[in-house]
């Protein structure tokens, strides 16, 4: 599954991008397009969080959502630390 995820905002408001190719089992990766497919409720008007724009690629298709701090699914977050680890 390749991914897009583009980390902006915060006190200093440097974006972050993260952009690669993953394999994760059919369990894992549904998981992961369920979470971005799933309507969230809009925290657009708040200020100095984070917005991640999470872009998923798989072979069901394009899955592409836009999360707040509040809102951005334990799954996501936990993938999101992953690739940050990784990318050292």
């Amino acid at each position: 599954m390749k991914y897009q995820i583009n980390i902006e905002g915060g006190f200093t408001g440097i974006p972050k991008q993260f952009e690669g190719e993953v394999k994760l089992d059919k369990n894992k990766e549904r998981e992961m397009l369920d979470a971005v497919a799933e309507k969230r409720e809009d925290h657009s008007h708040l200020r100095d969080g984070f917005t991640y724009t999470v872009k998923f690629t798989g072979d069901d298709g394009v899955y592409e959502s836009q999360f707040g701090e509040s809102n951005l699914p334990s799954s996501i977050r936990s993938f999101i630390t992953d690739i940050q680890k990784s990318n050292g």
